[in-house]
């Protein structure tokens, strides 16, 4: 009796679940013909649950709509597999559209065997509206972002055009919001803590990983240079060692990258043709998408994307990295304006250093300058009074010695401050390095100092000789300096071109430690130095640097690749286009 009650009361609460439950359940046996349904699934075929025994779909659904369902019901009678989630739209008979997700299992009687299907349905109309609301947000939101400039909403309205005529509605909304979430996806980066190198990175990293664009695995992203004219790669991924050297820094103009970039046009090939310039034994049959990255006409670099031989072109897709394109402009602008900005903030720092540095040399300059003097005159004279040897002579000399370098420290201090007007005459800078190594060829030879001097033929140049002079005495000084255990110091000159600017470059070589890779960033900065104490005013470089750059040139420092030593060199134009004048006194 228990057990029967048990039964009951199972039964009883089966029921009851099956009726609150908001899902419509329902049990058929082999024909197709209800055993058991739920209140659900009574109510949505508009009657009962009891005139719904031993009636089909067919007295329910339209005749397309029932014929689908038993079809997958005889599938599932037939092959014990269940059937989850099939996504079902129709029109009920009362004229309502709606769309349902089906859920059909096999029935076992206790023996084991197949009597029927047990199905579940579940009303997903809302939810597919909701979809198709959502879609059309989407769609909002793309014209928000293409909105940004007339190039992007451009592209984006014939990148929907595209998509309309590609395929079905379900598929375009489908691809437009893929699309959309990509684009979104590299705006969003340009507002991370990311640095710029792993913003371009994640950007490169999106592109790839796009399913539908069909695209090797591999890529990578070029920055521009306008003055050198060449692409220079910023970040890649998957390519071979070779392609990262051979294409590390590309002319405008050579090779498909190249080309893009020159043109300002997306440059597609389903094969390696006589346009792809850079090329190794081996390499394998590919082709390419390369797409300009454009603020207005300025171009900002190039992203360059592998496609399989025989790729077919595709409006959508290359409207779609032209869209991709414009919103990794957005983060290369970015980075361009922050440049730009510390840029800025460093020469008004550098400004006010300089005022600064104007406003206590004139104030200080005749208040120290008459007291040196007669402590170096005095001091002078004591020395001649003190005899060899004696602890005083040698207290002489050192005040002597540093009362010197004081008035070395002030010159330099009033040269740097100062604006100051060149005598530009044409002259040969071999010359120039002529004059200057003579007066260290003792010196070079007392410190075991091997002095090269390599001097190929140059154009002249209009130059400041004795200002020049002192930028090669400071480096070659510095040089000395930097080997006290000997060594070999190199001078070089030649004749080269920057950007669209020809210059005449002076290098200095030396082999002695190099410099600190965390100082080399500030040894152009006023009273900066590496030397030890009392041995270097820290103005031979800054001063050195104004000097150039008041020629409109440009002086530049590296540790010498590979080797001992560093390399300076001093870059001279070979005409005078703007001369920079610093904010001084």
């Amino acid at each position: 009796m228990e057990s029967i009650k048990q039964t009951e009361e199972q039964t009883e609460l089966f029921l009851t679940l099956m009726d609150n439950i908001p899902d419509s359940i329902y049990f058929k046996d082999i024909s197709g013909r209800f055993v058991m349904v739920n209140m659900a699934k009574a109510r949505h075929s508009g009657t009962v649950p009891q005139q719904m025994i031993g009636k089909t779909d067919d007295d329910y659904l339209p005749v397309e709509q029932a014929a689908a369902g038993r079809e997958i019901e005889k599938e599932v009678i037939r092959t014990g597999q269940p059937k989850i989630g099939v996504v079902e739209k129709f029109v009920r008979r009362d004229g309502n559209r709606v769309c349902i997700s089906a859920t059909k299992i096999p029935w076992y009687d206790k023996a084991g065997n197949i009597v029927g299907i047990i199905g579940i349905s579940r009303d997903i109309t809302e939810l597919e509206q909701a979809r198709e609301e959502m879609a059309g947000v989407n769609l909002e939101l793309e014209g928000r972002v293409t909105r940004r400039t007339a190039e992007l909403t451009s592209i984006n309205e014939k990148l929907k055009t595209e998509i309309a005529e590609r395929s079905q509605a379900e598929q375009k909304i489908s691809d437009n919001y893929h699309i959309q979430t990509v684009i979104n996806s590299i705006l969003m980066v340009s507002l991370s803590t990311l640095s710029f190198k792993e913003q371009l990175q994640r950007v490169l990293d999106l592109i790839l990983s796009i399913p539908w664009l069909r695209i090797q695995s591999k890529g990578c992203i070029f920055l521009a240079d306008a003055d050198l004219a060449s692409l220079k790669m910023a970040v890649s991924y998957g390519l071979d060692a070779r392609l990262l050297q051979m294409c590390n820094s590309i002319p405008y103009g050579t090779c498909l990258c190249g080309r893009a970039a020159q043109d300002g046009q997306l440059v597609f090939v389903d094969h390696i043709d006589c346009r792809h310039d850079i090329h190794f034994d081996g390499m394998l049959e590919h082709g390419h998408y390369c797409v300009p990255v454009l603020s207005g006409r300025q171009l900002l670099g190039v992203i360059n994307l592998y496609v399989d031989k025989g790729h077919r072109r595709d409006n959508v897709d290359e409207a779609f990295l032209s869209a991709v394109a414009n919103a990794t402009a957005s983060i290369i602008e970015k980075h361009k304006s922050e440049q730009e900005k510390q840029r800025l903030n460093d020469r008004l720092i550098q400004s006010e250093k300089l005022s600064a540095l104007g406003r206590l040399s004139a104030n200080v300059a005749h208040e120290i300058r008459n007291p040196l003097m007669v402590i170096g005159g005095y001091a002078r004279r004591l020395n001649k009074l003190m005899p060899q040897g004696s602890w005083e002579k040698q207290g002489t000399e050192v005040i002597y010695s540093e009362v010197t370098r004081l008035e070395m420290i002030l010159k330099n201090a009033l040269s740097y401050a100062k604006n100051t007007k060149l005598n530009l005459q044409y002259y040969n800078v071999n010359y120039v390095v002529e004059e200057s190594l003579s007066n260290y060829t003792d010196i070079c030879s007392e410190k075991n100092i091997v002095l090269k001097k390599t001097t190929n033929a140059v154009p002249d140049v209009p130059i400041d000789k004795n200002q020049i002079r002192q930028v090669l005495d400071n480096l070659i000084s510095n040089a000395i300096d930097a080997m006290p255990d000997g060594g070999v110091m190199e001078v070089s000159t030649e004749s080269v071109l920057i950007g669209q600017r020809q210059y005449v470059t002076i290098k200095v070589t030396d082999t002695g430690a190099g410099i600190n890779p965390k100082n080399i960033d500030h040894i152009f900065e006023p009273f900066f130095s590496t030397k030890e104490i009392g041995t270097g005013t820290g103005l031979g470089l800054p001063l050195s640097k104004k000097i150039v750059q008041d020629h409109g040139g440009d002086i530049t420092v590296d540790n010498h690749p590979g080797q001992q030593g560093c390399i300076f060199c001093v870059n001279l134009p070979l005409e005078q286009e703007m001369r920079y004048c610093p904010i001084g006194l």
